[in-house]
């Protein structure tokens, strides 16, 4: 069977780690990036059948700003993606819900750190089986 490949953007190496880990348990074919750049190159390179987003990196919003553009893009708009990050605080300046305005985020699902590892997992099997 061939294995299905998950591309994990994000800025926290523990996160990858344990992400990683959950991931190529359960028979997943993993690949890690710790910025948007380099993620964009694996992206590109790797053709992920899913990808694995946080949303604060270098900025408040570098990962949203970056799933917008995957969707713009005429090769990666259909690779789906899964926002998964703490919940964008309103004191620094945050002003939008993700539960309640889940249509501003070019994303198809969104998951709350941190995560529950059977969870992730469901939620995966719904977007790529």
């Amino acid at each position: 069977m061939n294995r299905k490949k998950i591309l994990i953007i994000d800025d926290d190496p523990s996160f990858l780690e344990i992400c990683s880990a959950i991931l190529e348990e359960s028979d997943y074919q993993v690949d890690t990036a710790s910025s948007s750049q380099e993620g964009l190159e694996k992206l590109v390179s790797e053709r992920p059948d899913l990808l694995l987003l946080d949303i604060m990196m270098t900025t408040m919003d570098e990962g949203l700003n970056f799933a917008t553009s995957m969707r713009q893009s005429e090769h990666l708009h259909k690779i789906p993606i899964m926002i998964v990050s703490a919940q964008p605080d309103a004191e620094k300046g945050y002003t939008r819900s993700v539960d309640k305005e889940m249509d501003w985020i070019s994303a198809d699902m969104f998951m709350e750190k941190p995560i529950n590892p059977q969870d992730l997992l469901q939620n995966i099997r719904l977007l790529i089986g």
